[in-house]
């Protein structure tokens, strides 16, 4: 579900990155009230009493529009298994909420001419923003993995991008070998390529060893970020 945020002091907010993502701070169950404001910090929150702390998780920037300091977040659907899935399901214009960031991690070094983008659907905002944001006509290949074809959602292409699906059906997320499976079967990566992914914890440990290891890329040409853990 895409939600926009605005209001409070998001007209101060500047992006770090493609990839910029933040903080959702949220009621505790069976609160309507946000209760934290702009002097949050994390030792507060966790000198709070369990019942009264705020709840949330990290999710990434899909579009930000600085002209009216709005910001879109896609947040996956998982009923009410995680704070975040449950209150997305429910949204309403007007609830409140806080935003703690920002922070990134897609980093390009200098002289990188193509992106090899590895991504579940946790990950697939940012690869979206990335690839709306990269240099012109720079190759990008993208590996996503969803549930099916209609899971599949929109993303920015062009003559440069290729996009390479793979699908769960039915399997729960974080179980298969997919992701890691397509990596492996890539061919030798040429030029000077930059690796990002977005996925499940245990499954990026695979794809960077993959990455790393076999095809012998150096630490700052690999950003693999673990989104969530099974």
């Amino acid at each position: 579900r895409e939600v926009t945020f605005r209001g409070g002091d998001l007209a101060t907010f500047t992006p770090l990155s493609a990839d910029t993502f933040l903080y959702l701070l949220l009621p505790p169950p069976a609160r309507p009230d946000l209760v934290v404001d702009a002097s949050f910090t994390w030792e507060r929150a966790f000198a709070m009493p369990e019942e009264e702390r705020p709840v949330g998780a990290y999710y990434t920037v899909r579009r930000w529009r600085p002209e009216v300091a709005e910001m879109d977040v896609w947040m996956v659907l998982h009923g009410d298994d995680g704070p975040a899935s449950a209150w997305a399901a429910r949204a309403q214009v007007g609830d409140r909420v806080a935003l703690w960031g920002p922070r990134s991690a897609f980093v390009p070094p200098a002289g990188t001419d193509r992106l090899l983008l590895v991504a579940d659907e946790t990950g697939l905002p940012a690869v979206a923003a990335i690839l709306e944001q990269r240099p012109a006509g720079q190759p990008a290949h993208v590996i996503a993995e969803v549930e099916d074809e209609a899971h599949q959602p929109p993303l920015p292409l062009d003559d440069a991008v290729t996009v390479e699906w793979v699908h769960r059906r039915g399997a729960a997320p974080g179980t298969t070998t997919l992701l890691l499976d397509a990596v492996v079967a890539l061919p030798p990566l040429q030029g000077t390529p930059y690796v990002w992914g977005g996925a499940e914890s245990r499954t990026l440990t695979k794809v960077r060893k993959e990455i790393r290891v076999n095809r012998g890329l150096p630490r700052e040409q690999v950003s693999l970020v673990g989104y969530w853990r099974r």
